[in-house]
């Protein structure tokens, strides 16, 4: 599914990719709560900080923390259903989202070991009925997956009408592809990297048509039953899954809903199977072998193609704190309702797993990486409080003279918040989805005045302008976002159509 978590512009959705895919740049938004760096962290404080998660941020969700081959910490924290105050269990089985495509991917590496199937196969050798004769017939199995096939996707944003209409029907897999995924691209195969949910969705197909058996089945018998992963599976919407943790979304004003609904069956081998942390700590040791696959195909999954992304797989190389660098593999997933997060290192084993069911996706990415981060060395840090639980309440009912004086009031209680650029950032779009326009102009200059050698702060801010009908301040402030960003071919465009009006 799209890895936006909620309805994001399209500037926001790309510093949101940028924060998943850079390993630092959270810290700032973090208290540094500890001395030197240690050589690793003990389940002690991986538990401070989890717990800090818990209790600044919100986090809902269980926790998975490994490292040389043992569990390092485990825990869950706040409630799998609201309704019935149900706690969170260690054992709950989650939604996972798009960390359905490296097990994916691992399906694809196992038929290609076995000759069933080839890297530079196309989708015209592999689906003909779908796609010969058309554009996406050159298409290989490789472009598909690492993200260069050029296929068209679904939309970007949960707002789109799509996702209130079809998104919520039923469809075979080829059905699905019939109607969704046509034989015309939106770039040359091999051209351009651009995530794509319908490239996996068309891997599970590819799957299905050489081996003659369904992608369930194929999922059961190569991967869940090899690695004892029992409590895993593809869902379906008409299954009872014991355990399972109900999913909700945080609203912009922080309410919690129910998430919206969307058919399981458009998810299929891109982001359709659920899992616990316990199967997929099982997953990765069978990775740390030839269980599953050899080990020249695990080394070409885990080789990074295009922007940091591999077979199935974001690969980065993370500093140490001591100097030199090791390799991370890692992926993401997102559902309406559930959140994932699965980071791996293999040099000393290292294993970060996330399953949330409050669709936090900047918490659970932020909270992934600082555990990483810590088990090599880096200095454990806490998490502030959010600023927007603090200041939301007031901006509807007390308007932005409410707001701001609280704000401008903290004094030493500033220390305990988050009041970092990106916390502040995040926070003016929230009110933006609120439809409370002044008070994210309010916050974005706020952010203006204390980075005022941001381009992004200023950017931002003179699109809550344009929101407010401001057309000289917006003018004003994408020009100054132009002066500190010279190469961001973006913004002469945005100033060429303002300019225009």
């Amino acid at each position: 599914m799209p890895r936006a978590i909620l309805s994001l512009s399209l500037k926001e959705s790309r510093s949101f990719r940028r924060a998943i895919l850079v390993a630092a740049g959270f810290l700032a938004a973090l208290l540094v709560v500890s001395g030197p760096a240690r050589a690793e962290a003990g389940p002690a404080e991986l538990k401070q900080l989890v717990d800090s998660y818990a209790a600044n941020r919100d986090f809902n969700g269980v926790v998975l923390v490994a490292q040389h081959g043992r569990i390092l910490y485990r825990g869950a924290h706040g409630l799998a259903n609201r309704e019935w105050q149900v706690p969170n269990v260690g054992e709950g089985v989650f939604r996972i989202g798009s960390l359905t495509k490296p097990i994916t991917a691992i399906l694809v590496m196992q038929l290609v070991e076995e000759n069933r199937l080839r890297l530079e196969g196309t989708l015209g050798d592999y689906l003909p009925v779908l796609y010969a004769n058309t554009p996406a017939a050159s298409v290989t199995v490789a472009q598909l997956l690492n993200h260069t096939s050029g296929v068209t996707d679904l939309p970007r944003s949960y707002e789109d009408p799509w996702w209130n209409t079809q998104a919520r029907l039923s469809f075979e897999p080829e059905d699905f592809a019939k109607a969704w995924i046509p034989g015309t691209l939106v770039s040359a195969p091999g051209v351009e990297w651009r995530y794509s949910n319908n490239g996996y969705f068309l891997l599970g197909l590819v799957i299905e048509k050489v081996t003659g058996a369904s992608y369930e089945a194929n999922l059961r018998s190569r991967i869940l039953d090899r690695a004892g992963m029992k409590d895993s599976g593809l869902y379906h919407a008409s299954d009872l899954i014991p355990r399972l943790a109900t999913g909700y979304q945080t609203r912009p004003d922080l309410s919690l809903a129910r998430p919206m609904p969307i058919d399981p069956s458009v998810s299929f081998a891109a982001a359709g199977l659920y899992s616990t942390v316990d199967d997929l700590l099982r997953l990765d040791r069978a990775l740390q072998g030839d269980v599953l696959l050899a080990e020249h195909s695990r080394q070409a999954m885990w080789t990074g193609h295009r922007s940091n992304y591999g077979y199935g797989w974001e690969v980065e190389n993370w500093t140490l704190p001591a100097g030199g660098t090791y390799k991370v593999e890692s992926h993401t997933g997102s559902v309406p309702g559930y959140q994932s997060y699965w980071l791996r290192a293999e040099h000393d084993r290292s294993v970060v797993i996330i399953l949330d069911n409050y669709w936090q996706g900047e918490t659970v990415a932020t909270l992934g990486k600082e555990l990483m981060a810590v088990l090599h060395g880096e200095p454990i840090a806490l998490a502030r409080k959010s600023l927007g639980n603090l200041l939301i309440p007031l901006a509807t009912s007390q308007g932005v003279a409410g707001m701001t004086r609280a704000y401008e009031g903290l004094g030493a209680a500033a220390s305990e918040y988050d009041t970092s650029e990106k916390a502040l950032n995040s926070l003016g779009y929230r009110l933006l989805r609120m439809k409370r326009v002044p008070e994210a102009v309010a916050v974005f200059q706020w952010n203006a005045s204390a980075h005022p050698e941001s381009a992004n702060v200023y950017d931002s801010l003179g699109e809550a302008h344009r929101a407010n009908g401001d057309r000289d301040r917006a003018i004003r402030s994408y020009k100054k976002a132009a002066e500190l960003a010279p190469s961001d071919t973006r913004i002469p465009g945005i100033l060429k159509a303002l300019e225009n009006r």
